[in-house]
């Protein structure tokens, strides 16, 4: 009789046993699928609570993506103004002593003519700049200037500073103080395309002496000749045009012999070296390089009355 309830007492604990087991397991099912159903509520919760902070994200990974314009604004090459320029060659660079006069204003021996060479200026992205190449222009002081250095693949460049006997300009109390030559933003525009005219600033060949002037006024300027970009020119010059008509007679002066270091011998080294020890007259020779050792002359200049379609 025990052992009959005993074993009848088996199936009872197992029975038990199955109903706690299978409690259990609902209640493990119940949680699973609590934990299942609870972070997809919480994502819903926090995706309303933190909406915005996706198209942020979104918007980040597209800026980086994308050239950062911040803080720079495009400068208007919009060609306000325009001159021409005519030029001429001669066949030395300056008169021989027998052609030379007492009283002479002028030792640069006549020039043929080769062309003339049309600027578009940008007025309304450095308007001091080119209000004061307007004012030499019309002054007439570029006439029978000439141009003091040409550098083939790179630039050629007139208007320094000087005596006019020599070739040089004069400049007029019309062309006043630029305060652009200070201004981080007057030298944005870079000098990548041939025909590239700047304020030359970096590149001045002028004497220091004339420089240190108090009344001294920078107009020397200086056109890009190509084929390919001037980079180095980047940021020390202030680009104010460019060449719209005459690119074949800038390539006509790149053709003039120039001064520059003997191919053989010391003189670059001896250069160099001066230099490194501080020696002016290093710097005093490098002003020549580029020098024509035939006069390119300035015959004619003038403010045209219409802006040419530019090219």
């Amino acid at each position: 009789m025990r052992a009959t309830n005993e074993h009848s007492a088996e199936p009872q604990h197992s029975s038990a046993l199955e109903r706690r087991l299978g409690e259990d397991s609902s209640a493990s099912a119940s949680r699973r699928q609590a934990l299942v159903v609870l972070p997809a509520a919480l994502l819903g919760v926090c995706g309303a609570l933190a909406g915005p902070q996706p198209a942020v994200a979104a918007a980040a990974v597209e800026a980086e993506s994308l050239p950062s314009t911040s803080g720079r604004e495009e400068t208007d090459t919009t060609i306000t103004h325009a001159v021409a320029i005519t030029i001429g060659i001669a066949d030395r660079a300056l008169k021989s002593a027998a052609e030379r006069t007492i009283g002479d204003k002028s030792i640069i021996p006549d020039a043929e003519p080769v062309g003339r060479v049309v600027i578009g200026l940008y007025g309304n992205a450095v308007p001091r700049t080119v209000s004061n190449f307007l004012a030499l222009v019309e002054s007439g002081n570029l006439v029978g200037t000439t141009f003091s250095r040409v550098l083939a693949g790179e630039y050629i460049q007139a208007g320094k500073q000087g005596a006019k006997r020599l070739g040089a300009v004069e400049v007029p109390p019309t062309v006043q103080a630029n305060p652009e030559v200070s201004a981080a933003s007057a030298f944005r525009l870079p000098h990548y395309r041939p025909g590239t005219v700047s304020l030359a600033l970096g590149e001045n060949d002028e004497e220091p002496q004339v420089r240190a002037r108090p009344e001294y006024r920078p107009v020397e300027f200086l056109i890009t000749t190509g084929p390919g970009p001037v980079p180095r020119l980047n940021g020390q010059n202030i680009v104010f045009g460019r060449v719209l008509e005459g690119m074949s007679v800038v390539g006509q002066i790149t053709q003039v012999p120039v001064f520059g270091p003997s191919p053989v011998g010391n003189s670059l080294a001896f250069n160099s070296l001066a230099s490194a020890i501080g020696d002016d007259r290093a710097a005093t020779v490098r002003r020549k390089y580029g020098k024509p050792l035939k006069a390119v002359v300035i015959l004619g200049s003038e403010v045209l009355p219409t802006v040419p379609q530019a090219p």
